[in-house]
């Protein structure tokens, strides 16, 4: 069953944040990692959230999403984010 990492996020640093995205592509790309989807969120519908942005990436399995994000690939541009914004990162295997 696929898998997915849902990105929380609110930029504040877009031009150096792009850096990181452009970057991150390869090892996305090695994991079998597809981009959904991405977008502003609109209205909070019920609960609470306070991060602006959603980013959704689908991968083959729970393993794959996890063996991704621990990679040594990712691990070697993930600094590229830091002080871009603030980001929560959820991985949710599906049923």
């Amino acid at each position: 069953m696929p898998a997915f990492i849902i990105i929380h996020s609110t930029i504040t640093k877009p031009e150096l944040f792009q850096k990181y995205v452009e970057a991150s592509e390869d090892s996305l790309n090695q994991y079998h990692g597809k981009y959904l989807l991405g977008g502003m969120v609109t209205d909070i519908l019920e609960g609470n959230h306070d991060q602006k942005r959603t980013v959704i990436f689908e991968f083959p399995d729970e393993s794959q999403a996890r063996n991704w994000y621990h990679s040594d690939e990712y691990g070697a541009v993930k600094h590229l984010k830091d002080n871009t914004g603030s980001f929560d990162f959820v991985l949710v295997d599906s049923f």
